[in-house]
């Protein structure tokens, strides 16, 4: 026991002259919140990360959305930039963590990295606001030594009908729809349907569910199911996430089959194709419409569902 005892402090004590540096986590902030850390975001991210070296990392986000989405781009082709300068052992230690436009930085810049071959430690999506059909997210994972972890939410309002509606973006966002085929290196979480509730946010707005229900989009929902995920508590029962084509309003379908064709089903869960006009639809076992588009993405669609159940 003494001997044992010996080893260990002989250990630290080696790191502490040897210069062995703590890991170090960056936060990128999403849209309006980028020039300095908002209190909640920030608490949120620093409880996560206690024991790693923080920081802050702003960037010209304040701006309307089209001028912020543009500049969310070219602030990874300066972090990629940045990135890549750094020391490898240095990079080898850093974790990036993004939250909605934020989180399409992270995920534009480990893209870049990987085309050179550059690793960070990890990357982490928290209700990344890009869309799920962008080809970069195919690539971000290769960019991270460790699982890249994306944190995203089917109900997120803002990423599922604001986002969507009014952002202008080729797709809906990757927070709230996941990707058609789960990228290489990619470990896509959905936050439980419960998550407003079970977290404890000190502000005026907080103490009310409705109104959190309504601003699920904040970091600090995300950064609640991150920890469990860090700590190997992932949430069961969670909602199943599916990928979306064209902007849908769920609501439970009435018709009796007449017009449709069952394509294919699992545990309650059905595909079908309209036998007017070919579009096809995925129906949950309650029988409301969660998704619908053309045959080919509603098929995809439905294969990233089958595998969730």
């Amino acid at each position: 026991m003494k001997h044992t005892i010996c080893v260990i402090c002989a250990f630290f004590a080696y790191a502490a002259t040897a210069g062995v540096k703590a890991d170090e986590a960056w936060y990128v902030p999403g849209w309006m919140r980028t020039k300095e850390p908002e209190e909640l975001a920030w608490n949120s991210f620093t409880n996560v990360f206690s024991a790693s070296e923080i920081s802050f990392r702003k960037w010209d986000g304040n701006q309307l959305w089209p001028t912020a989405a543009k500049n969310a781009d070219l602030e990874a082709v300066k972090l990629a930039d940045e990135i890549k300068k750094m020391p490898e052992v240095r990079r080898a230690r850093l974790t990036l963590v993004g939250h909605s436009l934020g989180g399409r930085i992270v995920a534009r810049t480990l893209a870049r990295l990987s085309l050179d071959g550059v690793k960070i430690k990890r990357g982490i999506l928290l209700a990344p606001a890009i869309p799920a059909n962008d080809f970069e997210l195919q690539r971000m994972g290769l960019g991270s030594k460790e699982p890249l972890i994306v944190v995203a939410n089917p109900d997120d309002i803002t990423l599922k009908y604001v986002y969507t509606i009014a952002g202008g973006e080729d797709g809906p966002a990757y927070g709230a729809s996941a990707a058609f085929k789960t990228p290489k290196n990619v470990k896509e979480i959905r936050v439980p349907e419960d998550i407003t509730k079970n977290t404890v946010i000190d502000a005026f707005w907080g103490r009310f569910d409705a109104v959190k229900e309504i601003a699920n989009h904040h970091a600090s929902f995300y950064f609640e199911e991150l920890s469990r995920v860090l700590d190997g508590k992932e949430s069961k029962g969670v909602r199943v996430m599916v990928p979306q084509d064209r902007i849908n309003f769920e609501w439970k379908v009435m018709d009796a089959g007449v017009w449709w064709d069952v394509l294919d089903e699992k545990d309650g869960w059905k595909l079908e194709r309209n036998i007017v006009t070919g579009h096809c639809r995925i129906l949950n076992p309650e029988k409301v419409r969660v998704a619908w588009g053309s045959e080919e993405k509603m098929e995809k669609a439905f294969k990233k569902v089958k595998l969730q159940l």
